[in-house]
């Protein structure tokens, strides 16, 4: 009631000398009450807002889960963004504050629908939100469940309470009462929100064993991919045809076999689905049933209009040559063998795969591309570091793809008299190639003796390609004595001694980290250096072009040699032992496979050593092989 108007009557009644003291002093308390109640709601326009924004959030999480799923194909609709966690469980308890609001009256028939909508809206997300659950270890299961149940529990019993009072019958106007079945209605929809978490509560019982029963039918499945594709050849690399199909088969496996598309797929998440559709049924009924007067709004949140929820789209797909993805099925993960895997769905799968590689084709390594070209062989992974020179620190290291590459780059990069535009090719060239190296080593030699030495040269790496800096000193260096490369070499050597001798000297308790990288990347640019110097003792003639034409050289013929292993890693990366990373992994190598296609293709005519695969990822096997062939 408006207070003003209180008032006015207030002091009309007073001026009567009829009206008893007790009745004037009731109406003004009357008045003092309902002018105090004003001040009261006065913030709830802002929290109208708060839950809008909060409802907004949910629905472009379920949105973007929708639109990943229809540009990926899944039309099954995998939670990626929107997933069930303690974020999104906050954001829920913020949309659905309308239905758990128990003093709030809604007189208005537009605001008794944003209630009603709202708890619909709880429906819709649960059914969104139950794929997520196949991502979650047996903790997290738990402790989602648990708060997932309470805050259903609780908003169910908050509206039972509402229903009770008789709350959700009082209307604004008297000439349009509102039905008592509005109630059954309400508690109806109640019933869908509880059976809803009753899935919750079954499905994540069944998903554990399901991931057991899962994990051992992909076992024997990667036994035969494995079998199929004989990796492990002496002296071969594969070829990208072979490679497709490798990581196709595993994509196969990966997406029937992931906990999601597998929870998906049962009979409880159709149920859901059959749940949320009746309570959307029930939503409508009420606004047929209920809004009698279209605009009217007379709640204390002045306006949380209805929101749409997201509609799924099902895509047409061709039904020829269905017959050809048969031999897929050998890949193909079911809980139950005797149902048959739909043709048009693993003609969706395969079909997705190899967009994805087409996709990445487009992104080639065109500067690594041009950098290759200047490889012949593999002489420069024998050549680049000769025995005969001595280390100037007291603990030996072993050898990396990496740190030679950006040893060879920081000489290159010291020689004042090339153009600007060249070094800036090979630098281009060498850190697209620093990509893949990294991924050579963090997949097939990610030991501790050879990780301190990898983790050095990406540290070197970021002070080169950004500050073009080698530890500290500029390169070119700004004020050289001589720009013959003998004088440049020796200039670098001795630096690289000094920053030995400084970290030698120190005392051993104030080592760290960072001294030992410093040291091991000082003690390579002394070797190379030297090995460089050597081969020139007898030269003065030689110039900055041919220095620089032979550490382009060596850097490519490195280079190549180490991406020979590609194809290992894409085949390494298909398989994984945790069943909740097995399809980002598998999508990982595809976009791998798809982006280094012409590097694998222009390797196919390259002579390997013959090493065995697990030997050709290390460069101290390929130079003991090249110095020392085997019979």
């Amino acid at each position: 009631m408006d207070s003003n108007l209180l008032f006015n009557q207030f002091w009309q009644v007073k001026s009567c000398k009829n009206i008893t003291h007790e009745y004037l002093s009731a109406l003004q308390n009357l008045v003092y009450q309902s002018d105090q109640q004003n001040l009261y709601n006065k913030p709830m326009p802002g929290i109208g807002i708060y839950i809008a924004c909060a409802s907004l959030l949910c629905i472009l999480g379920m949105m973007a889960d929708l639109l990943h799923g229809l540009r990926n194909k899944k039309l099954w609709f995998p939670c990626k963004y929107f997933t069930l966690n303690a974020a999104s469980l906050t954001v829920i308890a913020v949309a659905i504050k309308l239905p758990m609001d128990l003093s709030n009256l809604m007189p208005g028939d537009i605001d008794l629908a944003a209630k009603f909508g709202s708890q619909c809206f709880m429906c819709i997300m649960l059914a969104n939100l139950l794929p997520s659950l196949a991502t979650m270890d047996s903790k997290q299961l738990v402790a989602n469940i648990i708060a997932l149940g309470i805050l259903v529990i609780t908003m169910v019993v908050n509206i039972f309470i509402q229903i009770n009072t008789g709350i959700l019958l009082y209307a604004a106007y008297d000439t349009y009462p509102r039905p008592p079945g509005l109630n059954v209605l309400y508690g109806a929809m109640s019933v869908c929100s509880l059976m809803l978490l009753i899935i919750y509560v079954c499905s994540a019982l069944a998903i554990l064993k399901s991931k057991e029963i899962l994990e051992s039918k992909y076992q024997a499945a990667h036994k035969i991919a494995l079998k199929d594709h004989e990796l492990d050849q002496p002296g071969k690399l594969l070829t990208v045809e072979k490679l497709k199909q490798h990581v196709k088969h595993y994509w196969i496996m990966a997406e029937t076999g992931s906990p999601q598309f597998m929870t998906a797929c049962t009979a409880t998440t159709s149920a859901s689905w059959v749940i949320c559709a009746f309570g959307c049924g029930l939503l409508i009924l009420i606004m047929l049933v209920n809004l009698e007067v279209p605009g009217d709004y007379k709640s204390d949140y002045k306006w949380l209009k209805a929101m749409l929820s997201p509609s799924s789209n099902v895509l047409g797909q061709d039904t020829a040559q269905l017959g050809k993805y048969k031999e897929l099925r050998h890949y193909v993960l079911q809980l139950q063998d005797d149902i048959e895997f739909p043709d048009r769905t693993l003609k969706g799968i395969s079909k997705s795969v190899n967009h994805l590689i087409r996709k990445a084709e487009k992104q080639q390594p065109r500067n690594l591309m041009k950098l290759l070209a200047k490889s012949r062989g593999f002489e420069g992974v024998e050549n680049f570091d000769s025995s005969g020179v001595e280390s100037v620190v007291l603990e030996e290291y072993l050898n990396c793809w990496s740190l030679p590459l950006v040893t060879l780059t920081s000489i290159a990069m010291s020689l004042p008299n090339i153009q600007k535009k060249t070094v800036d090719s090979l630098v281009s060239g060498v850190s697209e190639g620093l990509v893949y190296v990294k991924l050579v080593e963090k997949n097939l030699n990610a030991i501790d003796d050879h990780v301190i030495i990898q983790k050095a040269a990406q540290t070197l790496w970021l002070e080169v390609e950004v500050y073009h800096k080698w530890l500290g000193n500029k390169l070119p260096n700004p004020k050289p004595r001589m720009n013959t490369p003998g004088h440049i070499l020796q200039w670098l050597r001795d630096t690289a001694k000094d920053k030995v001798d400084k970290v030698e000297n120190m005392d051993i308790r104030g080592r760290n980290d960072h001294a030992k990288y410093k040291s091991i990347c000082a003690n390579s640019m002394y070797r190379i250096t030297g090995t460089m110097l050597s081969y020139h003792e007898n030269d003065d003639e030689f110039s900055q072009d041919e220095l620089f034409a032979q550490l382009s050289s060596m850097i490519a013929d490195i280079l190549t040699a180490c991406l020979t292993n590609l194809p290992q890693v894409i085949a390494t990366k298909c398989h994984t032992s945790a069943i909740e990373k097995r399809e980002a992994s598998v999508q990982a190598a595809a976009q791998l496979l798809g982006e280094t296609t012409q590097i694998i293709n222009s390797l196919q005519d390259r002579e390997l050593p013959s090493l065995n695969q697990d030997e050709l990822a290390f460069i101290d096997k390929w130079r003991a092989y090249l110095k020392n062939p085997y019979p």
